[in-house]
Formats: structure tokens, sequence, C-alpha cells
């Protein structure tokens, strides 16, 4: 399902504040995992290529869900969540935790190549309490990220809002000099492109 956060517990408060509650009942490695390997049947059974690079919904996971992903896919794409206690070894503490996003590919504390997604995305009506984002915003995005040597300036487009905008935000970050390559370029090692490179996924 693509209207929820599926791998992570969530709500909005009264405030119209998007709040995090943890992971889900029944949480583990193994039952995400098993929802990975369901969803390539389903790829399968439709006659599609299994993805080889996977994106939680919303971006949202637990720390046992994305040694998950690590187990099937040779990459993510997206923002991620990081918990405390991971970096010292001890229990991730779903209350204790931030968001974070990469203007580059890493390899994050959880093991994975991770491809990122900085721009955002189209907003054109706020809500949550975030402001709406424009076709120029994303290219403003763009711009600013040119003060990263090599960097990748990605960002997610929803179809349903059809090319018109889509058209715009393409022409402007190609004309700050950055080309648009397949997600799947960022995973393999090797040469340093010789222009920052951009990626859309929508």
């Amino acid at each position: 399902s693509g209207a929820d956060f599926e791998f992570y517990a969530a709500h909005v408060d009264a405030g119209d504040y998007v709040r995090y509650d943890g992971p889900v009942p029944g949480d583990s490695t193994a039952w995400a995992a098993g929802r990975m390997m369901a969803s390539a049947a389903e790829f399968r059974a439709a006659g599609l290529p299994v993805p080889t690079i996977f994106e939680f919904p919303h971006y949202a996971a637990s720390a046992a869900d994305y040694k998950a992903a690590l187990t099937r896919f040779g990459a993510r794409y997206e923002r991620s969540l990081y918990f405390a206690g991971t970096l010292s070894g001890t229990a991730p503490r779903p209350e204790h935790m931030t968001g974070q996003f990469f203007p580059y590919t890493v390899t994050d504390v959880y093991g994975s190549k991770v491809l990122p997604e900085n721009l955002g995305n189209i907003v054109l009506t706020g809500y949550n309490n975030n402001p709406s984002v424009l076709q120029a915003d994303l290219v403003e995005a763009a711009e600013a990220n040119l003060v990263v040597r090599d960097g990748v300036a990605s960002f997610f487009y929803h179809p349903y809002l059809g090319t018109d905008r889509l058209g715009e935000i393409i022409d402007g970050i190609e004309d700050l000099g950055y080309a648009f390559v397949a997600p799947a370029a960022l995973t393999s090692t090797g040469t340093t492109p010789a222009v920052p490179l951009t990626e859309h996924v929508g």
C-alpha cells in the first residue's frame, strides 16, 4: 500500500503534526523480509521485473526492517530514520530518532547503500504543518546542492500531477549543469562523474 507507513506506526495529532509511534506490532527482521519476499512474488505474478532497489513507504522503518532490506536489496532509495543505540550497539530506542538524507550515495550505519532523495517533492498545498513546495523551490534546492562536489540532486514526483510541472523542474535542474541518470547508475563503483548527477523517480 502506498497510502500508509506500512512498516512503521504513526498518527496525526490534534495540532496536525505527524507523530512517529514506533515499530508496528509484530515487527521483526523476519517479518519485514517476509513482506519483501511477498512483494517480489506479486511483481513476478504480474510479469514485471523484481526491483533491486527498495524504498520504505514514507521513508519510515525500524532498525529491524532496515536489516531485512540489507539482506534482500542492493540499495535503498530514500531518506532514512536513525535511532539512538545504533552506533553504540545497544538496543535501538524508537523514542529517540532522527531522519537524515545525504547529497550523494552513502553506505549507512545499517550497512546498506543509500541513494539520496535530497530535494523533496511538489506539495501544491501545505499540510501537516509543512509548507507548499513548488517547481522553483526544487530547482533552488538543486542549485544550493551545487556546493557539494560530485553531489546528487534527486527528487520524488507524483504522477498524478501531470507532466507540465515535471518539465519545468527537469529543465531548471538541467540548466544548472546536472545530467539525469538512472538510479542504478549510482549503485556502481568506479569513476567519479564529471558533472553532478540527478535522478528522477516517480
